[in-house]
């Protein structure tokens, strides 16, 4: 399940005070917003674009130099995976699917991580908002 934001005045003025405050960093737009947290070392960002519903979904990515640099070893990886099937060996490309399935499950356990504390920091400014 996607998780979404509303699109309202009272959460963009959230999002606002999360990046005055110092919890993230980064940019709020009128179509997009990109936050990176505050947090060493942080390697990922987290990303609201905006659907047809009038809501924010969320999405969790790496930062610009090494979400590249992922892309070009996961086509790396998987070249050299064939190049070693075609040449019979085996050893190779499992050792590349165990270690791209140990990095992915990894990545996943970030992102579900970083968006329960993006949520909870926004559920608690929206709670000080009302008392």
């Amino acid at each position: 399940m996607r998780q979404t934001i509303t699109k309202s005045d009272k959460n963009l003025k959230i999002l606002n005070k999360l990046i005055v405050n110092g919890f993230y960093s980064g940019y709020i737009g009128p179509e997009k917003f990109e936050l990176i947290r505050n947090h060493f070392p942080n390697n990922h960002r987290l990303i609201g674009l905006l659907n047809n519903a009038g809501n924010y979904d969320l999405k969790f990515d790496f930062k610009s130099p090494l979400n590249i640099f992922s892309k070009i070893l996961l086509g790396l990886g998987l070249l050299i995976s064939i190049i070693s099937l075609i040449k019979g060996n085996w050893i190779l490309p499992i050792v590349f699917v165990v270690f791209g399935l140990i990095m992915f499950a990894g990545f996943k356990l970030k992102e579900k991580k970083e968006i329960n504390i993006f949520t909870d920091k926004l559920l608690e400014f929206h709670k000080t908002e009302f008392d």
